[in-house]
C-alpha cells in the first residue's frame, strides 16, 4: 500500500477498521507502519546489539520491494513540511472515538475564504452522512488537551503503577515455553561441560573428554544465539528501566510533535469524545484500568465555537479550560 501511494493516515485507518492488530494486540499508529516499513528483519537481517548478520532469519521481502520502501520514506522524509503536517500529523489519529456512536474520529482539512487553512477531526459515520450528529472538532484544541492531561497524569503514585504493571506483563510475555526450554537445555549444557572438566582433572582419556568440551562450548553458543534471538523478539524490561523512562517522560517539551507521538505511543490506547449536556474526554491509558475525565468547561455561547469552523468561514478563537479527575 505505501508503495501504491497510499498515505501513513490511509494505511493505518485500512488496518484498524478491518480489524488487523498488531502481533501484541494493539491498535496500528504512525510509528508502528514507519517501524514495519524500515524493519531490516523483514529481508533476513538478524541483529543483536552491535552485530548484524545477513541471512540470519528467514527473509519475507525481497530485497526490490523493501529497498523502493527505504527510498520513498526518504523522499518523504523530505517534502514540505507543511504538506507532511496536513498528510500526516494527525496526532490521535487511531485512538480518537466519537462518544456517541463508538466509530473512530479521522483528521481532516478545509481552507477558508482568506486562504488559511483549518484542521479538525471529524467522526466517520458523521462524514459517511450516517444517523450520528457528532460536529468536528479543531484539531490543535483537542490534541492539546489531551497531552495536557496525559502529562499531568503522570504523577509519581501513576509512574510507580504503571511500572510494577508493565513490568509484570513484560516478565510474562519474555518467559515463553520456548525461552524456558532453552534455559533448560543452557543448565544441562553447563552441568554436563562441568562434569566433563571434573573428569579431565581426575586424570581419564584427555583427548576424548577434551573433544566433547568442545562440542559442548560449540552447543553452548548456538542455544545462547536462540535464546539472544528470543529474547530480542520478547524483551523483558525492568521495573526500574521501566520507572526511569516514565520519569524523563513527563519532563519532555509539550510543544515537540516527536515528543506528544512517543506520549501517545507509550502512554494511550483510545479516547472518546462527547458533547452536548455533559461535553468531556474519556481517557483511556495502557497498562491501567483507570481512565482520565476531563470534563469541558464551557465557554460563554454554544459549545459549537469550540469546534473547527465549516470552509468559508472565519475562525472562532476561543480560550477554553479543563478540569481533569481520575475515575
Amino acid at each position: 500500500m505505501y508503495l501504491g501511494d497510499s498515505t501513513m493516515v490511509e494505511i493505518i485507518r485500512y488496518l484498524n477498521e478491518n480489524g488487523v492488530k498488531t502481533v501484541r494486540g494493539n491498535s496500528y499508529h504512525k510509528s508502528t507502519i514507519r517501524r514495519i516499513l524500515e524493519n531490516t528483519k523483514y529481508i533476513g537481517i538478524y541483529k543483536y546489539a552491535d552485530i548484524e548478520v545477513p541471512g540470519g532469519i528467514p527473509q519475507i521481502i525481497d530485497d526490490k520491494t523493501f529497498a523502493d520502501a527505504q527510498l520513498l520514506l526518504e523522499k518523504n522524509r523530505k517534502a514540505p513540511a507543511r504538506l507532511k503536517a496536513l498528510d500526516e500529523n494527525y496526532l490521535l489519529t487511531t485512538r480518537l472515538y466519537c462518544g456517541h456512536c463508538g466509530s473512530p474520529m479521522s483528521g481532516e482539512s478545509g481552507r477558508s475564504r482568506n486562504g488559511s487553512i483549518h484542521q479538525y477531526y471529524k467522526c466517520n459515520t458523521a462524514r459517511k452522512h450516517g444517523d450520528c450528529k457528532k460536529k468536528p472538532v479543531k484539531k490543535a484544541y483537542i490534541e492539546d488537551l489531551v497531552v495536557e492531561h496525559i502529562i499531568n497524569d503522570l504523577t509519581d503514585e501513576k509512574i510507580d503503577d504503571m511500572a510494577t504493571k508493565i513490568s509484570a506483563l513484560s516478565a510474562k510475555d519474555g518467559n515463553t515455553e520456548t525461552i524456558k526450554r532453552l534455559k533448560g537445555l543452557l543448565r544441562d549444557n553447563e552441568e554436563a561441560t562441568a562434569n566433563l572438566i571434573k573428569a579431565i582433572e581426575t586424570g581419564k582419556a584427555v583427548e576424548m573428554l577434551t573433544t566433547q568440551i568442545e562440542k559442548r562450548q560449540a552447543e553452548h553458543k548456538d542455544l545462547e544465539s536462540q535464546l539472544a534471538v528470543e529474547r530480542l523478539i520478547r524483551p523483558v524490561l525492568s521495573y526500574d528501566d521501566i520507572k526511569f523512562f516514565l520519569e524523563k517522560l513527563k519532563t519532555g517539551d509539550a510543544n515537540d510533535y516527536s515528543y506528544r507521538v512517543i506520549l501517545m505511543d507509550v502512554l494511550v490506547e483510545r479516547i472518546y469524545l462527547y458533547e452536548g449536556d455533559n461535553p468531556r474526554i474519556e481517557i483511556y491509558c495502557r497498562a491501567s484500568e483507570q481512565k482520565i475525565m476531563c470534563p469541558i468547561n464551557e465557554p460563554s455561547g454554544s459549545f459549537i465555537g469550540q469546534l473547527a469552523p465549516q470552509v468559508g468561514l472565519e475562525p472562532t478563537t476561543l480560550r477554553l479550560t479543563a478540569a481533569c479527575s481520575t475515575d
